[in-house]
This record gives C-alpha cells, structure tokens and sequence, in this order.
C-alpha cells in the first residue's frame, strides 16, 4: 500500500521544511505549499492528497480562507489545522468550518503529530469505506427495482439478528413490508462493554424509494458506531447528538423523504435507557411490570429542517421491564374507530411481561392481509418475564 499523501501548507519556510522532514521520517509523502491560495491552486489544478496540514495565520489566504475555499473542491481530503498556544478562536472557527483536528505550534513532540495524523487517516479510510459500501447499495437497489423479490431478501439481509442477547436483555423484531421493499428499518448494536443501542427508522412512503433512504440511514448509523469503537464513542452513545448528526446528513441528499426515528441506549452497569425521538408516532411504551407509559418526544422528524436539536432523556430500568416501539403503519390494521382507542390497544398489547414479537404479529393479524396499507415494523427490549411461544398473545 502507497504511503499516505499530504499536503503542507506553512508560510514559515523553515517550519515547513521541519513539518516535511518529519513527515517523511514517519513514512509520509508530504509536499508543501507556501500559503492557502497555493494550496487551493494545487488541488485545483488536479493533484490529490489523503491529507492536508495548514496552518492558520499566513499571508495571501488564510487558514479560514483556505477551508472555505476547500468547500468548492470535490472529494477534498480532511485538513488538520495548525496554529499557535492560546489562539482558541483559531481552533473553534476551524473545526466549525470542517477541519477535523487541530494541533498547537510549535509540534514539539513526534508522537503527538504521528497520532493525529494516523487518526485522520483512519477515520478517512472509514468514511471512503461506508461511501463505497453505500454506493455499491444504492446501485444495488436500483437495479433490483425490477427484481423486487431479490431485494427483499437484501433488505431483510441487512435486520440484525432477530432474538438477540445484550447482557440480561432480549431484543427482538419483526418487519412486515406493505410491498416488497420497506420503508421501515430497525437494527440494534453494541457501542462498548457496558451501552448497546438500538434505533427504529420509518421513512416516510414506501417501496424502492423509501427503501433506499434506509440504506442510506443504515449506512450513516453504522458509520458512527464505528467511529464509537475507535474513538467518538460520546456520539454514539448520546442519542440526542446521534439524531442531530443524522439530520445533518439526511438533509444534504436531495432525497424529499423524511424520517421518524426513535433511538435508545441502554447502560448495563447503570440500568439505565437514554433515548430521542424524531417525531417517532405512535410514542414507544415502557412497561416496568406494573403499568405501561408512553415515551413521548417532541422532536422534528429527521430531513425536515437542518441545525434541528433534540431532546435527551433517561429513564431507570426495573429488573422486570419491557420497551415496545412500533411503526405508525400498525395504526391502519388496528381494528378501533379512533386514533385514542388505537393507542390504548397497543397498551393493552404491549403492556405486560408476556409479550413477544411473534405473539403481538399473530395477535395484530398482520399475515391475514395480502397486501398492508403501509409498512409495519415491531421492536422490543425485555428483561424479566417469561418468553411466550408464537401465537400465545391474544388480541384484546
């Protein structure tokens, strides 16, 4: 594998030959540019970097000039921005104009330079692969528009396992699809030792369309999850944070879908669920063995409106505890004239210790119907109570 590309940008002549020197020493192929409209030129003229090291206070074109001249350049690599102590404001205009790290002059110290390059790269390497993987599913779909069967077997692929084991917790799902391909998504992952999270998606409408927005969902999500075992784990563990960077995301494809999402995160060691909600309908119940309550949350559906902010929540967890959340398809199927009545259903459902995916599919009579009027996706998170063979839970 070539050594990594980068490019350094430093109007002090010597400091640029110290940086390139030790670059090399590293393995690194560095070249340099003496200030921000240098650099911009070379990328513009069609050279490419894995990296770029650019200091912030230079002549012609500055630090924060150059990265919002960056912004024009396609596949711009990411950029660590140098500057010097106590410059602060340096460091906040910088990342919030999408540098991705920030180092302090003068480098002293060859480990720090090493570690923070090799952390970039790192994390580049993971954007490219989720980029590729999403490329390859995004055709994938497209292709099997006309092989509608094929991609419901992709779709379903791509559900975690259903019955899982997470410590003393059981989660477990069932997505029934109105046509072949779903607009409905629910997947659930391990964040460290002690947090795994879990997330239900509806996109709005369904079929090829709606299903390729959760690719896409799916995608960025495990994209960050990622990063959590590396070294964001603060952003995958913080529901709140996790919807605002999904929304972020969402909203700069041009996909006229949006999405309503629910996202926990249970502590094993604190028995606790932080979760969020974007506009998720109808509210997620917590059971915890005596009564059923909604978890209602407030916030925008994801793809709505960018720099939306989001609610964080805790709840303690008993040891006999059930957490259902289900699609606002499962509305349509539900034999009640009014939309209170139907939510006192699925109390009734999925209020006691009993319950299971299997059982609550049989007893909401979600196979009688050839075709549903619109996807419907079940998700629960168990401790305690007794497990219930299929078909057990009787419609109330």
């Amino acid at each position: 594998m070539p050594a990594a590309s980068i490019l350094v940008i430093e109007d002090d002549q010597h400091v640029r030959a110290a940086l390139m020197t030790l670059l090399r020493q590293l393995g690194y192929r560095p070249t340099g540019a003496l200030h921000g409209k240098e650099g911009l030129d070379t990328l513009r003229a069609g050279r490419r970097f894995d990296l770029i090291l650019c200091d912030m206070r230079m002549p012609e074109l500055d630090g924060v000039g150059f990265l919002k001249g960056l912004k024009q350049v396609p596949d711009a690599p990411p950029v660590i921005v140098m500057s010097g102590a106590g410059l602060l404001e340096d460091a906040v205009e910088a990342l919030r104009l999408g540098a991705w790290d920030y180092l302090t002059k003068p480098i002293l110290e060859v480990e720090v330079l090493s570690h923070t390059i090799g952390r970039a790269l790192e994390k580049q390497a993971l954007v490219a692969e989720n980029r590729r993987v999403t490329d390859e599913l995004k055709a994938t779909l497209s292709v099997l528009a006309e092989g509608e069967e094929a991609g419901r077997q992709l779709q379903a692929r791509m559900l975690p396992p259903n019955h899982q084991r997470f410590g003393a917790f059981e989660f477990s799902r069932e997505l029934v699809p109105s046509v072949y391909l779903s607009g409905d998504f629910i997947d659930a992952f391990r964040l460290d030792e002690r947090r795994w999270g879990f997330y239900l998606a509806d996109v709005a409408g369904h079929g090829v369309s709606s299903a390729l927005v959760t690719v896409l969902l799916r995608s960025a999500v495990q994209r960050h999850v990622e990063w959590a075992h590396h070294e964001d784990a603060a952003l995958a563990a913080s529901p709140a944070r996790l919807l605002e960077a999904l929304n972020e995301e969402l909203g700069k494809e041009p996909l006229e879908r949006h999405v309503t999402f629910f996202y926990g995160v249970v502590d094993e060691q604190a028995d606790t669920l932080t979760w969020s909600s974007a506009g998720q309908f109808p509210a997620p119940l917590l059971f915890d063995g005596t009564r059923a309550r909604r978890l209602e949350g407030a916030g925008l559906p994801l793809g709505m409106m960018p720099h939306t902010r989001y609610q964080q929540h805790v709840e303690p967890l008993g040891q006999r505890v059930v957490l259902s959340a289900v699609s606002d398809g499962v509305l349509e199927v539900l034999p009640a004239a009014s939309l209170e009545e139907k939510l006192e259903l699925l109390s009734q459902h999925f209020g006691r210790l009993d319950v299971t995916v299997e059982g609550a599919r049989a007893a909401l009579k979600l196979d009688e119907h050839s075709t549903l009027p619109d996807d419907v996706a079940l998700l629960l998170v168990k401790r305690g109570g007794a497990h219930v063979e299929p078909g057990q839970l009787r419609a109330t």
